[in-house]
């Protein structure tokens, strides 16, 4: 990593980091960044045509001039000697919410996972764009009072409030559900039953051969580290560790992911996209993020057919 990812200064609103084409902020939009530089160029491009909010709107020439821009500023970047995260030693407090929530899992059916503690500035990240006003609404949720361990790893289930929707026509039935956030599914409930379920929101890391990738808790860690001005120890941070594990490509492989038009800017790349980049000014691209609506809809047909 280099020099100017180890002591960040995060940005509370993205008012520090600017760029002429970004819209003003409305709100429709959330306050973001995005390591456009490690997107490939049709995921770029629709990310910035979709989900982005610019003045005026961008042509998709424009996208992909604003794309190779970012890209050649990660393509050139030194070469990243990048190791697994060290693994701090866990507090007597930190010892007992991870017992509690590795009891909490056990209750769900999930074994073999661990609490380790470490510096999230180092793990490789898979997901490439942050909304920092999501983000900074779970550092506020800290300053009310809810602990970061409990937002981090979490010991009990949520029921949050669902508006429902039910049309029926004759036997057919079409539901739809409106959700707070996309961590939903529809399944089965323990208890019996059909119904949305709330994925479970923990912060979860995975070994990938010499490093460490970041799972989930994208929006959590970055709440955490702006509310902690990127200080250390107080950026360290507990977080379940997925017992499976990704394995590095072969040699062949790691060599071809380092040429173009991929130069090294993949997961397993000499050049690899870490949380810190987030942080980083002239890596972290502001953006204005549109704002999504997540629904459930779920749709029953009655059918009658023929037996073999």
């Amino acid at each position: 990593m280099t020099g100017t990812t180890d002591s960040p200064a995060p940005p509370q609103d993205g008012a520090d980091l600017q760029d002429e084409t970004v819209a003003p902020h409305r709100a429709a939009t959330y306050s973001g960044v995005a390591l456009l530089g490690w997107m490939d160029r049709e995921k770029a491009i629709r990310f910035l045509l979709e989900d982005c909010l610019f003045e005026p709107d961008l042509t998709e020439e424009d996208a992909e001039r604003l794309w190779r821009e970012w890209r050649e500023r990660a393509a050139s970047l030194p070469e990243r000697a990048l190791v697994t995260p060290a693994r701090e030693p866990l507090s007597e407090e930190e010892r007992d919410h991870a017992e509690r929530f590795l009891k909490y899992l056990g209750g769900l059916g999930i074994t073999n996972a661990q609490v380790v503690k470490i510096d999230p500035m180092a793990l490789v990240v898979a997901q490439h764009h942050i909304a920092i006003d999501v983000a900074m609404a779970y550092a506020e949720r800290c300053n009310q009072g809810d602990s970061w361990m409990e937002q981090a790893l979490p010991t009990v289930s949520r029921n949050p409030n669902l508006n429902i929707t039910f049309a029926r026509r004759n036997f057919d039935t079409d539901i739809d559900i409106d959700l707070p956030h996309g961590e939903f599914l529809f399944g089965v409930h323990p208890q019996g039953g059909f119904g949305p379920k709330e994925v479970l929101s923990q912060v979860m890391v995975m070994e990938l051969g010499d490093r460490m990738l970041l799972g989930k808790g994208y929006h959590r860690l970055y709440g955490h580290i702006a509310r902690t001005e990127g200080r250390l120890p107080e950026r360290l941070s507990l977080a379940a560790l997925d017992p499976g594990t990704l394995s590095a490509p072969s040699r062949t492989a790691a060599e071809s992911a380092d040429s173009a038009p991929n130069p090294g800017l993949s997961i397993f790349g000499s050049r690899p996209p870490v949380f810190a980049d987030f942080f980083t000014e002239g890596l972290a691209m502001p953006v204005q993020l549109r704002r999504k609506r997540y629904q459930l809809q779920v749709r029953a047909r009655w059918v009658a057919s023929n037996e073999p």
